[in-house]
């Protein structure tokens, strides 16, 4: 035993061993992202050179997958102790020869998962431990996940999206009678390329062995994987799959159309889940065609959700949390956010707060925005936008659509039609940026703004909305 314990650990051994545990906690494999940070740690490379050798970028290993692993594997291997990078080895050896030399357990009557037993593959969702509201749309979804091949969950940065797919899936698994066989997870924040994540849907779906077996195009590859889904009933999350169309590879984005039409045309009986913050230009003909698609708008939550998320942060004033509420569109991430500052910088009392009462924007939003006005939206867009803040910020009231007409063209030292006007919010609209009110009773539109995104045009972080004179920054933004 001693000298069988001695010899030299492999990473093989390690990753087998590491991978049941894994499975045994989670209910799932390690994805191959996970593994290629392992064998890199194990190999003692940084990540700029696991980033290197492998398909995956710099910041999504490091900074999104990484700290997720650390997590799922200080609760498997830790036995009390934190695991990151620079003690995963050691742990490991520790780990492997306990496996590999125990003494025979074939007496021991071995324990089977039960036979509805459905495990989540690919990828960690994100914690679903804190999850409020949300009733109405699991059970719309619970529905559409079985007659549609496409579903389409669309939002503002930190609404819910990802959380509220996770939360399905963690309640489609447990079902006496489930609906899919398959949960696969699989974030594409870095873009990937249409062949490797066609690969790696069908290794996760039913390994090919071996791997040169595969086909050698991408459409051949497509091919062979709607087959599996033809014979396994799968549902695949791809989340942040917005990221897929905002790459300046124009080749790659007729591939990904490709992709995408073909999953939605073709017979199987599996469904895509997709989330993200827009709905791509190139499925509005897949819904006017009545293929089997459809987009969800995802938006902040119910007041009841959101007041239980305050309370769970200690914030009870019925009357300031509303105010919050109403000033975040009940957008769980931004509420979260100022109620961690509330705690931090005002001892959690809210009276105080409200006496020197300001608008935060998070750094997510702050970024999302950042974009859309550097690169995004064009100049009479950007008008809109501005005309709109000033407008809200002045009357508190949200403007009728003739009233934009009519003022924009004040404003603008060109003419814009209507139907340019149209096509702008139409944009705008699309991307989250505005929201649509419609009388009940005289069936006029208007528009307004989520508060936070007022603050921002009228504040002006980055010096990106005011690029001309013709809209002047409002310096008593609060």
């Amino acid at each position: 035993m001693e000298q069988n314990c001695s010899r030299k650990v492999t990473f093989e051994e390690a990753l087998v061993i590491v991978d049941e545990l894994v499975l045994a906690k989670i209910g799932r494999h390690l994805s191959e992202a996970e593994i290629i940070i392992l064998k890199g740690t194990w190999n003692d490379c940084d990540y700029e050179e696991i980033a290197e050798n492998s398909p995956y970028s710099l910041n999504y290993l490091q900074r999104r997958l990484a700290p997720q692993l650390w997590d799922v594997l200080s609760a498997t291997i830790g036995n009390g102790e934190r695991v990151y990078k620079k003690n995963l080895r050691d742990l490991l050896k520790v780990v492997t020869p306990k496996k590999y030399h125990t003494p025979s357990t074939s007496n021991v009557k071995q324990v089977l998962p039960p036979d509805n037993f459905v495990q989540i593959t690919g990828g960690q969702p994100p914690n679903i431990s804190s999850f409020y509201g949300r009733t109405q749309e699991l059970v719309h979804l619970k529905e559409l996940v079985t007659k549609q091949r496409c579903i389409s969950l669309i939002g503002m940065p930190g609404v819910g999206k990802s959380t509220l797919a996770a939360k399905l899936i963690a309640e489609l698994s447990v079902e006496s009678q489930p609906s899919f066989d398959y949960f696969i997870w699989k974030s594409v924040s870095h873009a990937p390329l249409v062949q490797d994540l066609v690969t790696e849907l069908i290794e996760l779906i039913q390994p090919v062995e071996p791997s040169s077996c595969l086909p050698e195009y991408t459409q051949a590859r497509i091919t062979m994987l709607i087959k599996q889904l033809q014979s396994r009933r799968c549902l695949i999350v791809l989340d942040e799959f917005d990221a897929l169309y905002q790459k300046n590879n124009f080749e790659q984005q007729l591939e990904y159309r490709t992709f995408f039409r073909r999953l939605v045309e073709e017979q199987h009986q599996s469904c895509l889940l997709l989330t993200g913050r827009v709905f791509p230009n190139e499925f509005d003909s897949l819904i006017r065609a009545k293929r089997p698609i459809q987009y969800l708008k995802i938006k902040g939550l119910d007041t009841d959700a959101a007041m239980q998320l305050l309370a769970a942060q200690g914030l009870t004033n019925p009357q300031k949390c509303h105010h919050l509420i109403k000033t975040y569109s009940g957008n769980p991430l931004e509420l979260e956010t100022v109620g961690e500052r509330i705690n931090y910088f005002f001892a959690g009392d809210t009276e105080i707060f409200f006496k020197n009462q300001t608008t935060f924007v998070s750094d997510e939003l702050e970024a999302v925005l950042d974009k859309m006005f550097s690169q995004v939206l064009s100049d009479i867009q950007r008008q809109i936008m501005i005309h709109l803040a000033n407008e809200i910020d002045s009357n508190s009231q949200s403007v009728s659509f003739l009233k934009l007409l009519t003022n924009i063209n004040q404003k603008q030292e060109t003419f814009v039609s209507t139907s340019e006007l149209v096509k702008a919010l139409e944009k705008l609209e699309r991307l989250s940026l505005l929201e649509s009110i419609k009388h009940p009773i005289t069936k006029e539109i208007s528009f307004t703004l989520q508060p936070v995104i007022k603050k921002y045009i009228l504040t002006d972080p980055q010096g990106l909305v005011h690029t001309s004179d013709a809209f002047p920054t409002l310096a008593n933004a609060s």
